[in-house]
């Protein structure tokens, strides 16, 4: 009886200990199933407006920038002014020595003088032969004098009226030599044709400024564009008086308003591009010339289109699909797609407004797999 009894209570043992072992597998099992899941991130697909932009690099130019020449070379002893500066058209930049232009103008004016008295002493010459003549022609007339000797004081009269000519015409000489040579004085001070910011100062207290490279040269920072080079296959998207976006690093990360101003009809032979022009706005004169510029210019808008966010688009056994969230399970949906922006695409067939797309974890979820959304946006 005993030995029966420890059989019985052996098997009983081991029975519930099998029992035991069996249910906690088939727990942990389960467990195991229940947390199979992949975590995805959704958003909803919805109605919107999509821009299509391209992106240039270009490099921003004044659209008036004067280099300054003097007209006259000559030896600097003064500046007035330092690259930075703001200038007004007809202030001075700077002045050149005048010493031997001053004799010059000196000796000019003697020239004028003495060119205006040998004026006046021919033309006083002149009246006196003229009342002189008046009264041999009353001789004359009353047969005092012969014909000869009348005839002989007239062609002194007209000699002395060619000389007051020829003199006039030294006189006019001689005050153009002065007014030449005053001028060469004034151009020794050199100022500023257009009211701006001198961007460039190539001139040296006590050394030459010379007619073969720009002394100053002055910019308006308030007249500025980026000039772009575009190709073949957009430049028919583009037109005068289309907004851009510009961006300029040097400058700060804040957007900048541009419009296209000018779009070339013809290729750049060397580049085979076209050239365009995108004026910026400069208020807080932060954008100088020589900068580099990223701009973007919308190419293709369309409005109250259904769009999803790129990514969400996967080739799939060679079909574009995206996948939704139904009752936690992972729907594949064959789409066509329209506008592609880079960051949204548009769907034309395939899929209904309010759908939760998977946006994240789309690359590894397939048909039918059980899903967890564990960010985005389900609304």
């Amino acid at each position: 009886m005993k030995l029966r009894f420890r059989l019985l209570s052996t098997a009983l043992i081991i029975g519930l200990t099998l029992t035991a072992t069996g249910c906690g597998s088939q727990a942990a099992q389960a467990v195991v199933e229940e947390e199979s899941y992949i975590p995805v991130e959704v958003q909803p697909a919805a109605a919107k407006t999509l821009v299509e932009t391209v992106v240039f690099s270009g490099k921003v130019i004044s659209d008036q920038e004067v280099s300054i020449v003097p007209k006259m070379p000559g030896k600097v002893t003064n500046i007035n002014v330092k690259v930075g500066d703001t200038v007004q058209a007809g202030q001075v930049l700077f002045t050149m020595d005048t010493v031997d232009l001053q004799k010059s103008v000196d000796t000019a004016a003697i020239a004028v003088k003495s060119a205006e008295l040998s004026y006046q002493m021919t033309k006083d010459s002149l009246d006196s032969a003229k009342e002189n003549l008046e009264r041999q022609r009353a001789l004359y007339e009353a047969g005092a004098i012969s014909k000869v000797q009348f005839e002989g004081i007239e062609d002194q009269v007209t000699s002395l009226e060619n000389n007051l000519k020829a003199v006039q015409l030294q006189v006019e000489q001689a005050q153009l030599g002065y007014n030449q040579a005053h001028d060469a004085i004034s151009d020794m001070t050199v100022t500023a044709p257009v009211s701006g910011t001198v961007a460039a100062l190539n001139v040296v207290v006590g050394q030459m400024a010379s007619q073969a490279t720009a002394a100053v040269t002055v910019t308006q920072l308030d007249a500025l564009y980026v000039s772009l080079s575009v190709p073949e296959n957009i430049v028919n998207t583009l037109k005068v008086g289309q907004e851009a976006t510009v961006i300029i690093n040097s400058a700060g990360q804040k957007e900048i308003k541009g419009v296209l101003t000018s779009l070339a009809p013809a290729a750049n032979q060397q580049l085979g591009l076209y050239p365009v022009k995108v004026t910026i706005e400069n208020t807080e004169n932060l954008v100088k010339p020589g900068m580099f510029a990223k701009v973007e210019i919308p190419t293709a808008t369309k409005e109250n289109v259904l769009a999803v966010n790129s990514e969400a688009v996967v080739l799939k056994n060679g079909e574009y699909v995206v996948f939704v969230v139904e009752e936690e399970r992972a729907v594949a949906k064959k789409v066509v797609s329209g506008l592609d922006t880079g960051a949204e695409v548009e769907i034309r067939e395939g899929l209904q407004a309010g759908e939760q797309v998977i946006v994240k974890g789309q690359t590894l979820v397939e048909q039918g797999s059980k899903v967890k959304v564990v960010g985005g946006s389900e609304s």
